[in-house]
């Protein structure tokens, strides 16, 4: 059997998204994909940055294989790591998750293999072939160059995990509740404290076909429900290693099977008590389910994750996200009724948005009496339509530039039509700005990112220029034709420590004035998920 190191890096410096900033949190696939690759028999580590792991070169050193799953914001930091391993170690290297899946070509340039979308089958697959010197070519779900160095894009592998293993949590040992030093040196090169996050899946897959998601490419169309028992095993390792009431589900919609859903979070109360503080993705249709969401009232603190994405009708078609305006205000009424806290999601950057587009929509949030809100700028992948067959909300002559580490919702990467990306990009942190001054029942955000955006906006407005009246609306004869190769490979921006430090200074200075952060702070520091735990 193989020796197969995972890494998942974090890209810190600028700070490209919040996040990783606030939590530690590990990224599900990749646990789930390494657990995979231990029930086979082969021998396991796990180094996820995003959770507080730090690799360590030597057991890299000792692999037989080195695997990268990463955002689009850690690209950058990934190349750079899956290079040294290359030329180091001189060590296959396979890269699989989120941007390899749709940026496979790219990534060939510093690894040799490519998995695209759901992981486990075609690894696991591919790791027996390259043990038993078999020829990986007929694999699906491989992208890779031949010996001639032709591109062979194999076509996608069958969404067939198995949903009845637990996953094994202790394949990332720094995936937990560490000592005070620890802490503390991380807090200080964080800019941050940070406190652990659980994270759980029950189902993959998402039946609606949204056009600016890429969930159903990448883990199906098909919704499929993991074991209620098999979750349940998973935060009980959770309760073992952490002590905090708080966990995640990163299910893309816990609302698709509402009476799947009921029997899973009447399990959980039943078994660990009222204190835990569930975190939950739906769209706003689950406002029509009332049994359901009096179901999530018991919890101490549940928060809604809502896919509003835009109050704009234009918008919403454009996205094809099969809502209205009216149908949005009728639910956001509705769940203001139910003890549960609402963190509004939307999207900014179509074809129809304008800077009043932002301000009309952090006003309603502010309205409304969302707990949070999450405000975002459309991202696509130039050549996503060409290579992989899935349609764009970005055309590729549109996109600014090519550095990957700011494709992740935080930053403007496309030029809109009837407003300037500038515009944009300013837009989305004065309306963060806005929402927490007028939001005194909700907790001031954390923004790291606000100072990488202050410097990103001169770059903006240095490139956008020729592309814009001087009513601020794209002209089409000059951003036609545009290629990759017209486009900055890198964005050059630093932001020292200091800067990260006022920022934290700002937060905690906020915060201290407002009951509610106050309220939740008792909440992490004295519940746990030991409550109620069953031996």
């Amino acid at each position: 059997m193989a020796s197969i190191v995972i890494i998942s890096p974090r890209e810190k410096n600028p700070p490209l998204e919040t996040t990783s900033f606030r939590i530690r949190m590990a990224l599900h696939g990749v646990i789930a994909v390494g657990s995979a690759l231990e029930a086979r028999g082969h021998r396991v580590r796990i180094f996820c940055e995003l959770s507080g792991a730090r690799v360590d070169w030597e057991i890299v050193r000792r692999a037989d294989y080195v695997c990268f799953s990463f955002l689009s914001f850690c690209a950058k930091r990934a190349y750079a790591m899956a290079d040294r391993v290359r030329q180091e170690c001189k060590l296959p290297v396979i890269m699989g998750g989120s941007h390899p899946s749709v940026m496979p070509e790219d990534c060939l340039n510093h690894c040799d293999y490519v998995v695209r979308n759901e992981g486990e089958q075609a690894l696991a697959e591919l790791i027996e072939a390259l043990e038993n010197g078999n020829d990986p070519t007929p694999i699906k779900g491989l992208t890779f160059r031949d010996a001639q160095g032709r591109l062979i894009h194999n076509e996608d592998q069958p969404m067939n995990a198995d949903f009845s293993r637990p996953l094994n949590l202790d394949l990332i040992p720094e995936y937990g509740t560490r000592g005070f030093w620890w802490n503390l040196k991380d807090a200080l090169d964080n800019g941050m404290p940070r406190v652990p996050m659980p994270v759980v899946q029950a189902s993959r897959g998402c039946p609606e076909n949204c056009k600016f998601c890429v969930v159903k490419y990448q883990l199906g169309s098909r919704y499929r429900k993991r074991p209620i028992e098999v979750v349940l095993n998973e935060i009980e390792q959770y309760g073992k290693r952490f002590q905090t009431p708080y966990f995640m589900f990163v299910d893309n919609d816990m609302s698709v099977d509402p009476q799947f859903t009921k029997t899973l979070l009447l399990t959980i109360l039943e078994r660990y008590g009222t204190s835990l503080r569930p975190y939950v993705f739906s769209r706003i249709d689950i406002y029509k389910n009332d049994e359901l969401l009096r179901i999530l009232e018991q919890f101490d603190h549940a928060t809604l994750g809502v896919g509003v994405e835009s109050l704009s009708d234009d918008s919403l078609r454009d996205l094809n996200k099969r809502q209205s305006r009216e149908d949005i205000f009728t639910a956001i009424a509705a769940l203001r009724r139910y003890k549960i806290s609402v963190n509004g999601l939307f999207m900014f950057g179509t074809e129809y948005d304008t800077p009043e587009t932002i301000r009309q929509t952090v006003d309603y949030c502010i309205e409304s009496g969302f707990f949070s809100v999450g405000l975002f700028a459309i991202y696509d992948f130039p050549g996503r339509e060409s290579l992989l067959g899935q349609p764009q909300m970005i055309a590729d002559h549109l996109f600014i530039h090519r550095d990957w580490r700011y494709y992740n919702l935080s930053f403007a990467v496309n030029y809109p039509r009837l407003m300037r990306p500038s515009q944009l990009q300013a837009g989305i942190f004065e309306g963060y700005k806005r929402f927490n001054d007028r939001s005194p029942d909700s907790m001031y955000q954390f923004m790291p990112t606000r100072r990488t955006a202050m410097k990103y906006l001169e770059y903006l407005r240095r490139v956008e220029r020729p592309f814009y009246d001087a009513h601020d609306r794209r002209l089409e004869e000059k951003v036609a034709g545009r290629t990759l190769a017209d486009m900055d490979a890198e964005v050059p921006i630093r932001v020292s420590q200091a800067e990260i430090y006022l920022e934290t200074a700002n937060f905690l200075a906020r915060n201290l004035i407002r009951p509610i952060s106050w309220k939740l702070l008792r909440g992490m520091m004295f519940s746990a998920l030991t409550a109620k735990r069953q031996p």
